[in-house]
């Protein structure tokens, strides 16, 4: 037996048969997928691309369902909340979101702390905020003035 690239001629061969059997089969199935010929030889509206062994199954798949009620804003109500009374090392923050992590609102500066952990168990991200020594990897932001200080 010739062998190419350690699969033998006589499986590729088999492999080949079953799938235009398989394919002979589903164009001549009454029910089945139709294949229609070549588009060259028929105009487009010849070409029969109907999927009749779903019968009328798909005919209200992709509908809307009124009884959901009406279609409601996907993004955040009002917007996000902004704080811009932030600084990092004296830099201002145009952009801090209320709620973000310090090292979020630190990057926004360009100024980066140090993480190891993000679990705050580390202490490596260890900066003042407002004069208090807080973790930057667990503490968020809050909406009033806030003054950050790396250490």
């Amino acid at each position: 037996l010739c062998t190419y690239k350690n699969v033998t001629v006589n499986k590729m061969i088999r492999a080949i048969l079953s799938i235009t059997t398989i394919l002979l089969f589903a164009s001549m199935s009454a029910t089945g997928f139709t294949v229609a010929p070549t588009a060259s030889r028929l105009s487009l509206r010849q070409i029969d691309t109907s999927l009749g062994m779903f019968g009328d199954a798909l005919k209200k798949a992709f509908t809307n369902d009124d009884s959901l009620g009406e279609r409601k804003n996907e993004g955040l109500k009002g917007g996000p909340n902004y704080n811009d009374n932030v600084t990092v090392n004296g830099k201002a923050v145009q952009g801090a979101v209320v709620g973000q992590k310090l090292t979020v609102v630190a990057g926004r500066a360009r100024v980066k702390i140090p993480v190891n952990c993000q679990k705050g168990d580390c202490g490596t991200c260890m900066v003042k905020m407002n004069g208090r020594k807080v973790k930057a990897c667990q503490t968020v932001l809050g909406s009033g003035k806030c003054s950050i200080e790396t250490l």
